[in-house]
């Protein structure tokens, strides 16, 4: 009688989903309070945006970075000292006492939050090639929840103290260290080739401009990814400015927006898809996520911003997975890599712009930050024009 040893790999994958899920759990505690501790500390919008950005452009340049090492030196200990890195973030920002020691703050967290590439890494490492798509969703699903339980839950301790709420992140993060060192295995054989290939970004620019529909989805994703990336620097600070709200609310706010997001994308999308395609569906969508940035920018009352924030939600929940969906059925098989990490470079650079942007239009007038997101979503709509669903017969050009 042959007994068949139990398959680890829903062992590895659960213990992957935590420490992907703690991790952005610690970075949703800071996110709505980030520009109520730099206002208090006399940062303008500006330099409330640039607080967003350099952590954004560090996590561009790290990111391919983390993913290369990690096929040399093990997915495991670039996970480790990522969440190490975050937990020093999370407690220099608790020790804060001049816009400097934020920046810094910001930057070190940028390094330490930059290892998503080697968690989907890890999961192309156990995950046999049949169901990785599957297993991939577990970051997408660790994304969404800490998205709605992190700022619910850094507002809740917003109340006592922002450095409460910097060290509770910290201590999340170092708790998840040690969970991943006491029970993460190590994932990569040492005979194993590269699942991480380098990134060729010269190269990968050369095969998309062989292509106008791969294009025309980049100039969406990035238009769309800019204008949702707005919110990040504002939304915290047009609630106090407006509303007269504290960072509690805050949190509460983005916690509706990412649960609204993820029943669009977990529920919704995936039935919506097979019924009228990727381009209808992104094109559909581009109106409730102009119209929730209009009435977020624009709203008088409380339950005005929330009906923006909830279109808001809807909106973005269905066209980014949208135009990624198209991206990747856009692209010649060969060339699925070049394209999605083309299309992860245009997201990371859209971070960059997007808060920077917004950060100096809010000093200008609370609401222009918004009316020139709509603006953008209205020249990703235009762009889908003479976007074609793949299967069909393009448009016209």
């Amino acid at each position: 009688m042959t007994i068949t040893a139990p398959d680890p790999r829903p062992q590895r994958l659960t213990a992957l989903f935590f420490a992907v899920l703690l991790d952005l759990i610690g970075f949703g505690i800071i996110l709505p309070l980030l520009p109520f501790f730099a206002s208090d500390m006399g940062a303008s919008g500006f330099e409330v945006g640039l607080l967003v950005m350099v952590y954004s452009a560090i996590q561009l340049v790290m990111a391919p970075t983390w993913g290369r090492l990690s096929d040399r030196l093990g997915r495991r200990p670039i996970l480790i000292i990522g969440l190490v890195g975050s937990a020093a973030s999370y407690a220099l920002f608790a020790t804060a006492d001049s816009l400097l020691v934020l920046f810094v703050s910001r930057i070190v967290g940028g390094f330490g939050g930059s290892t998503i590439p080697v968690a989907q890494a890890y999961i192309a490492d156990v995950t046999p090639p049949s169901k990785r798509a599957g297993s991939m969703g577990l970051i997408g699903a660790a994304f969404g929840l800490g998205f709605v339980i992190g700022p619910a839950l850094g507002g809740i301790l917003s109340t006592i103290s922002y450095t409460t709420a910097g060290y509770a992140a910290a201590g999340i993060c170092l708790l998840n260290a040690g969970l991943a060192l006491a029970v993460l295995p190590e994932s990569r054989r040492s005979e194993a080739p590269p699942t991480t290939p380098r990134f060729d970004l010269p190269e990968a620019l050369r095969q998309a401009a062989d292509s106008k529909q791969v294009r025309r989805i980049l100039v969406v994703y990035l238009f769309l990814t800019m204008a949702f990336s707005a919110l990040q620097p504002t939304l915290s600070l047009l609630a106090d400015a407006r509303f007269a709200m504290d960072a509690r609310q805050a949190g509460y706010l983005f916690a509706l927006l990412g649960l609204v997001s993820v029943v669009m994308q977990g529920m919704l999308v995936r039935r919506l898809v097979p019924r009228v395609g990727e381009r209808a569906l992104l094109r559909a969508s581009a109106f409730p996520f102009a119209a929730g940035l209009l009435l977020v920018g624009l709203s008088a009352s409380t339950a005005g911003l929330l009906a923006g924030l909830v279109l808001l939600g809807l909106g973005y929940g269905g066209a980014i997975p949208s135009v990624l969906g198209l991206l990747s059925r856009s692209a010649d098989p060969d060339r699925q890599g070049a394209a999605l990490g083309l299309g992860q470079s245009v997201g990371s650079s859209a971070r960059v712009l997007g808060p920077l942007m917004a950060g100096g239009l809010f000093d200008l007038r609370v609401s222009l930050p918004y009316v020139v997101a709509a603006g953008l979503v209205a020249l990703g709509l235009t762009a889908t024009t003479h976007l074609s669903q793949p299967g069909d017969r393009p448009p016209a050009d």
